[in-house]
């Protein structure tokens, strides 16, 4: 690659790349518009992931509302109690697996306490789902942000290259 100096205060080409003839403003807009689809692509994979982790969220609330409205009627702590309270979990275990909920020991006779502490921890493991959203929207913003401000100079370079031209016109 050579760079083409036509005098001491400018460069007026890039020779053997896609930039060769075009203006330092007109480079520098196809620069930062290539930046800015970068950004606006990690701005739409953010999202993505943020719809992943909403849906999550969803699913485990949809799982422990379930399961919470079957366990309900169950109060006492007799063994047939927690015989059903264990049948109860048992029918929630592959969809609660499937969501990483730890299921290790699920398969036992539970007490209430026990419901409880699983119950907690399926809510945790929710609440967490919208406090990393909380996070990555942060996140999103800031490409948002970035995709913004070079769209903006793309358009300000390209503005400078055509007042040039028109001052070039002119004279």
């Amino acid at each position: 690659m050579t760079i083409a100096v036509g005098s001491t205060s400018h460069v007026n080409a890039i020779k053997g790349t896609e930039f060769e003839g075009m203006s330092i403003q007109m480079m520098a807009a196809m620069v930062m518009l290539e930046v800015g689809a970068t950004k606006k692509k990690e701005a739409e994979n953010k999202i993505a992931e943020m719809k992943g982790q909403n849906d999550r969220a969803k699913a485990l609330n949809n799982l422990l509302d379930r399961m919470n409205g079957e366990l309900g009627g169950i109060t006492k702590d007799e063994d047939k109690d927690k015989a059903a309270r264990m049948a109860i979990l048992i029918k929630y275990m592959n969809e609660a697996k499937g969501l990483g909920v730890d299921v290790l020991g699920w398969s036992s006779p539970k007490s209430a306490e026990q419901i409880r502490a699983i119950s907690s921890t399926i809510q945790h493991m929710a609440e967490n789902c919208n406090s990393d959203n909380q996070t990555q929207m942060v996140k999103l913003q800031d490409f948002m942000g970035q995709y913004n401000s070079f769209v903006s100079g793309a358009s300000d370079q390209i503005k400078n290259a055509n007042q040039i031209l028109q001052g070039l016109a002119k004279n």
